[in-house]
């Protein structure tokens, strides 16, 4: 009783178009689909993943710049040392205080197109984690889809079992008024009394189904379980206009062309080529430029004319020095690491390569299955509209010979639950078709809405 009271004032308020806190009084499939592609967590770790990625082409492309580094030391040392700075042996029990500065660069000036290539590679996989995001858009875009019509279909399951209880609870009270003037029998009237609870527990039966898919629906648009709202319904002779005429031909060339694992498939073949010239780059000699500015301070130098003590900055500026170093690093024999490496790289080419060859026929064989699942579905729902009108008529003909008692109890029901099960059929096949028409859209990329 308190959640019938619930749904008439939520209904009430729907009508009057009022707000309820954390209300939405309706969601069409086009809004909860993009609910979800701006809540969801899946997607927000997609894109920390190619955030990352891109920190990756970042460093790599400053790989290319010298590095720059500055450095500054101050030390002390009691009685016996050498002294680097003034050239001599210090003896006695004195302190001796050092003190140096360096500034140094390093470039690697060619290291076989190693980090160039790196570069490139950084992008591709970049491009990799972009189609992984788009990958699971889709996913996602599928899934609102499947539970958006799931939930539609539960609504009209558990609709049209609340039209079914009715009519039972209303033969039942026909037949308890025909029973307590002798026309019907103890029978009859059982038999009518387990209709209504059969009916009512279809009812129920229903109404978790809705309320579970509905839920579903809510996770996924990263919604409080407590939020209501309206779903809006397709319109059927739309739907079935739109993929009257749907080709294989047309939908799988779409399909290659917007389908994220497609793109992703190839992005990862050109990776795996590009490290295939990443590996080869170790074959080659490595050059490199490293250059060093520095100068230091000793407590123990002394000017070798006037003996005088050397104070701070002249030595600093007396003791200034510059280096710099061309080197060459020739690779003769290294047991064969860079050689398995090339040839490891070379197999993984080959794997991605099968992979997008995989990637492609499983798409054929998936376009194939739902081209022949919507036109199976189209067939199924028109099968099921004739199955249900044909049955509504029988049970309307026994229904009258059951009025005036040429019709057992046992010939009506049968004859009401069958009609029943053909409405609950038909209403599953016609979402179903809508279903798998929304499927096609999917894969050509077109926009999901109704």
């Amino acid at each position: 009783m308190i959640r019938k009271i619930s749904s008439c004032i939520f209904c009430l308020m729907v009508l009057l178009g009022m707000q309820m806190p954390g209300c939405y009084a309706q969601i069409t499939l086009e809004n909860a689909i993009k609910t979800t592609l701006e809540r969801n967590l899946q997607i927000r770790q997609a894109q920390f993943g190619y955030q990352l990625t891109e920190q990756d082409l970042y460093q790599s492309k400053s790989e290319l710049y010298p590095n720059l580094s500055f450095g500054a030391s101050n030390s002390y040392n009691y009685g016996l040392t050498f002294d680097q700075t003034s050239g001599q042996l210090i003896r006695g029990n004195d302190w001796t205080s050092n003190a140096g500065a360096q500034l140094s660069s390093s470039v690697a000036i060619f290291q076989g197109f190693q980090r160039i290539n790196q570069i490139k590679a950084n992008k591709i996989q970049l491009s990799i984690d972009a189609t992984e995001v788009d990958k699971i858009k889709n996913d996602l875009t599928l899934s609102v889809v499947t539970n958006y019509l799931e939930a539609i279909t539960n609504g009209e399951l558990y609709e049209a079992a609340m039209q079914q209880v009715k009519l039972s609870r209303e033969q039942l009270r026909q037949d308890s008024i025909q029973f307590s003037v002798g026309n019907k029998t103890v029978a009859d009237l059982a038999q009518a009394e387990n209709q209504v609870a059969t009916d009512e527990l279809n009812i129920m039966t229903s109404e978790n189904a809705y309320q579970l898919s509905l839920l579903n629906l809510k996770q996924l648009m990263e919604m409080s379980p407590d939020t209501v709202f309206t779903l809006v319904k397709p319109n059927i002779a739309e739907v079935m206009a739109e993929y009257a005429i749907t080709s294989f031909d047309d939908v799988f060339n779409k399909a290659l062309a917007t389908q994220p694992v497609i793109e992703q498939a190839t992005y990862i073949k050109s990776l795996a080529l590009k490290n295939i010239d990443i590996a080869r780059g170790a074959f080659f000699p490595t050059i490199s430029l490293s250059v060093g500015y520095g100068t230091n301070y000793s407590s123990q130098a002394f000017d070798p004319v006037t003996r005088a003590r050397l104070d701070f900055l002249d030595q600093f500026n007396e003791n200034r020095s510059f280096r710099g170093t061309v080197g060459l690093e020739v690779p003769i024999f290294n047991n064969n690491q860079t050689k398995v490496a090339v040839n490891k790289a070379k197999i993984n080419y080959l794997q991605a390569e099968n992979d997008e060859a995989i990637a492609r026929r499983n798409l054929e064989k998936t376009i194939a299955q739902a081209i022949l699942d919507l036109r199976s579905a189209n067939k199924q729902y028109f099968a099921s509209q004739v199955a249900f009108n044909t049955s509504r008529v029988a049970y309307e003909t026994i229904k009258e010979r059951y009025d005036v008692g040429m019709a057992n109890s046992i010939e009506m029901f049968t004859a009401q639950t069958n009609m029943n099960k053909a409405e609950f059929e038909m209403i599953r096949r016609k979402y179903e078709m809508v279903f798998r028409g929304k499927v096609i859209d999917y894969y050509i990329g077109n926009p999901i809405t109704f």
